[in-house]
């Protein structure tokens, strides 16, 4: 990835150094998702059913991934206090060794609490203090391009998604689950590694009144709709990922090596939505690109139960990665065009704390409904109809901010 191609979406402060900022936080993105809720979606929930957790259903199951997901966000209120008053590199190299050994310490697992406690909330809390600074970072570096830096960055954690069922799907047969998470590991401590001697921030230190909340945010009603539209979306929009590759083996009858593929065509597809997506948020607005985006995204949650041959998942893969790409790509987007950009890590880390609640509840109830009804048609229904629900309170957003229906937001 060039470091050139970048520098003339930045500002232009310190050249050289932003082009680095943003390779290493597409990074921090890589390695964050290889430990990720979607991550564990792709490989882990269907790995831990077959094999590892037999006896445990899979909404307990399920539970592993929503405690690491929603520990993914919910650090946000403290980590972006820490932001903005300056504590970056510390809390982030904490959290890298916390992970790094985490992901180790999975290997030894052999009980659900283990898994529960040291891949659930251990990784979890590690991720949230990576995750978590790396969209305020963006928005210090970007003014005009602003969502397609974003998009940028959000564009590791596509390819981190891919490379994690890639590894898992090969090394499994070859060095069993206690190599293979300790391989990841491996590949956590080098990626952490750049990110950790990277990073950095533009603007200046700011110390607003109001300690790790900020109230008064929430008097906005563009900027309270928004959180509440992204907590409505998170209820539902990771639930095909999350339950596609168990559905492909137990509705479609089809090999567990072809339902990991369909979670690699996601992640890539992924990449249109959150690159492709930011790129036409500068120009069209990132409420309209996102409301537009998940419509494809809910229309294919509402089809995903129907579909059972090989060539329609392939092709529903697609569709719902490129779909649901932009809503956690470019989660943080509206948020720095809702109030100032030196304020901008409290009010994020406001919404991600939130937003936790709906990443934490949503896959364990899709998958109770699984579990009271047998197959996945109401799933689909229940996932689809959330999403419907977001896209509708993004138009909210769109209109309480500017006054109209139409027009770029």
């Amino acid at each position: 990835m060039p470091y050139i191609r970048f520098i003339y979406l930045c500002y232009y402060v310190r050249g050289v150094v932003v082009p680095l900022d943003i390779q290493c936080l597409w990074s921090g993105q890589f390695l964050a998702e290889i430990t990720h809720r979607t991550a564990f979606g792709q490989v882990f929930q269907c790995l831990y059913e077959e094999s590892v957790l037999p006896n445990t259903s899979p909404s307990a199951i399920a539970w592993i991934g929503s405690i690491q997901y929603a520990l993914c966000f919910m650090p946000g209120l403290l980590s972006g206090r820490l932001f903005d008053l300056g504590y970056l590199h510390i809390p982030l190299a904490i959290a890298s060794i916390v992970q790094v050994s985490a992901t180790i310490l999975v290997a030894e697992c052999t009980k659900y609490w283990h898994f529960l406690l040291v891949q659930g909330l251990v990784t979890g809390l590690a991720n949230g203090f990576i995750y978590d600074p790396a969209m305020p970072i963006v928005s210090h570096w970007f003014r005009k391009r602003r969502s397609t830096g974003i998009g940028i960055v959000a564009a590791g954690a596509a390819v981190g998604g891919s490379v994690v069922s890639i590894v898992v799907r090969q090394l499994l047969p070859v060095v069993g689950r206690k190599w293979t998470m300790r391989i990841l590991g491996l590949i956590l401590l080098v990626v952490q590694g750049v990110a950790n001697m990277l990073v950095t921030r533009r603007l200046p230190v700011t110390n607003h009144p109001g300690g790790l909340t900020n109230p008064r945010a929430f008097k906005s009603v563009p900027y309270s709709l928004y959180v509440l539209a992204a907590f409505v979306g998170f209820l539902g929009m990771y639930t095909p990922l999350t339950f596609i590759d168990v559905s492909a083996i137990r509705t479609a009858h089809l090999s567990r090596d072809f339902s990991f593929d369909l979670v690699s065509i996601i992640n890539a597809a992924s990449l249109i939505g959150r690159v492709g997506g930011g790129l036409c948020s500068d120009r069209f607005g990132v409420i309209n690109i996102l409301a537009g985006f998940s419509c494809v995204g809910a229309l294919s949650t509402f089809v995903w139960p129907t579909v059972k041959s090989k060539g329609g998942l392939v092709a529903l893969s697609i569709a719902y990665g490129a779909g649901s790409g932009p809503l956690v790509g470019l989660l943080a987007a509206p948020v720095a065009h809702l109030g100032d950009t030196v304020d901008v890590g409290r009010r994020t880390g406001m919404m991600f704390t939130i937003v936790s609640i709906g990443s934490l509840i949503g896959p364990p109830i899709s998958g109770a409904i699984y579990a009271a009804n047998g197959g996945f048609m109401e799933v689909g229904i229940y996932a689809g109809c959330t999403i419907v629900v977001y896209v509708v309170i993004l138009m909210l957003v769109k209109k309480s901010a500017i006054g109209t229906w139409r027009g770029k937001f």
